[in-house]
């Protein structure tokens, strides 16, 4: 399969994004253990913290799509449209 140069362009931001994505998530999954640990220390309740944690689980499953970048969509476009160009060449 050869990619044009925007499409390399798009596979390039995708990666670059979801290495981003990637980040935040640890970033997360760090903000949500330090608010246990909070919690256990006794400095915030239990109902702060759960509304905490579900916030950050909201913006856990939307990170991927969120910022500058293409969206999934957009691949899925690009990989549709070489699976069809594959399946028409003789």
């Amino acid at each position: 399969m050869e990619f044009s140069d925007k499409e390399l362009a798009l596979i390039e931001a995708a990666k670059s994004k979801a290495s981003g994505a990637s980040i935040g998530h640890v970033m997360l999954l760090v903000a949500m253990l330090a608010g246990l640990a909070l919690m256990f220390a006794g400095l915030i309740t239990s109902n702060v913290l759960a509304y905490l944690m579900m916030a950050a689980v909201g913006l856990s499953i939307a990170l991927p799509q969120l910022g500058a970048g293409p969206k999934y969509e957009d691949l899925v476009k690009l990989l549709a449209s070489k699976s069809k160009r594959e399946d028409l060449a003789p």
